[in-house]
């Protein structure tokens, strides 16, 4: 019995070794199938013919041969959706070996047919940014304490009484004798489609406090608040005064600290991700810079809302109030 066992083991080893060696067998003899490219290249470094095309960290070609800056390259028939006219090949060379690399990033047209040219790469490209996932937030070590939330409850008036909730980060920007406090906000935590009915809103404090809050102005895209009579003793919220720079570094932030590194490129925030409610923008510290918005219709992205503007909100509401 010992005996068979270790017979049929052997054999059945032997079997997937078989269907493995076949697989690449089948893969390097594939001359006649497949989709064939030819990539030319100043230096075609030390790629030799039989040599792996590489996409990913999969094995989806290889190498024909290499003459004179010409390298013909057979994409199996499995892979060859893989290929698209902006497709970018590039070689990886070692001592001892060399591969044929290429990437499709996500906005490079259709597939090619067999016999396509590109233009090889001299050394691998960035990566697409639309391929890069996106990215993780990080907590705050610390937090403001005139970091603040608002959330809108709006009750419309329809068949079914709909109801459209907002919450965005909001900052403390004013605090008056009396203990009340000015917050502003986004606008978009105000704005409903709809015949309105009634609208609630809150706010939410680092000390975890939810207060009532009173709307006293909208100047869109502004909101600001006042929440009467609290135990609040810190300061007001520091705006930054000054346009920002091409490329400058921001911080974006949520109540619970949630934060993203994110970047100013061409007038908005380039952050490849899809945030859900509004963020707080912070420049140099703890200095507002703005707020950042859902991108409503988009998978990703961000709406960008710089302060201008906000302090003429911010004094319009300080004038009704007194």
């Amino acid at each position: 019995m010992q005996t068979m066992r270790i017979t049929l083991g052997a054999v059945l080893l032997l079997m997937v070794a078989t269907a493995t060696l076949g697989g690449v067998w089948v893969l390097r003899q594939s001359g006649g199938g497949g989709l064939s490219v030819r990539v030319m290249f100043e230096d075609t470094k030390n790629l030799r013919a039989d040599d792996d095309v590489i996409y990913g960290d999969a094995i989806v070609g290889r190498i024909e041969s290499v003459e004179s800056g010409t390298v013909i390259a057979r994409i199996a028939t499995d892979h060859a959706r893989l290929v698209h006219e902006g497709s970018r090949f590039w070689i990886q060379s070692g001592p001892a070996m060399a591969i044929l690399v290429f990437d499709t990033p996500m906005l490079s047209g259709g597939n090619v047919e067999p016999g396509h040219e590109f233009k090889g790469l001299a050394e691998q490209p960035e990566p697409d940014p639309k391929l890069a996932p996106a990215p993780m937030p990080r907590t705050l070590t610390d937090r403001p304490p005139w970091l603040c939330e608002v959330r809108s409850t709006l009750e419309l008036n329809t068949e079914w009484t709909e109801t459209q909730r907002r919450k965005s980060a909001a900052v403390i920007a004013s605090v008056r004798d009396n203990g009340d406090l000015i917050v502003l906000a986004p606008g978009w935590v105000t704005e409903y489609s709809g015949e309105l009915a009634d609208e609630r809103y809150r706010v939410e404090l680092i000390s975890g406090d939810t207060l009532v809050a009173e709307l006293v102005v909208t100047r869109l895209p502004w909101a600001v608040f006042l929440v009467r009579e609290t135990a609040y003793a810190d300061v007001a919220a520091p705006f930054w005064p000054d346009a920002l720079g091409e490329g400058q570094g921001l911080v974006l932030t949520d109540l619970e600290g949630d934060a993203f590194a994110a970047t100013y490129v061409d007038g908005g925030i380039d952050l490849p991700a899809d945030t859900g409610q509004g963020l707080l923008a912070l420049i140099e510290g703890f200095n507002v810079a703005g707020f950042t918005l859902p991108n409503v219709g988009a998978d990703t992205g961000v709406r960008w809302q710089p302060l201008n503007g906000a302090g003429s909100a911010i004094e319009e509401a300080r004038t009704k109030l007194d």
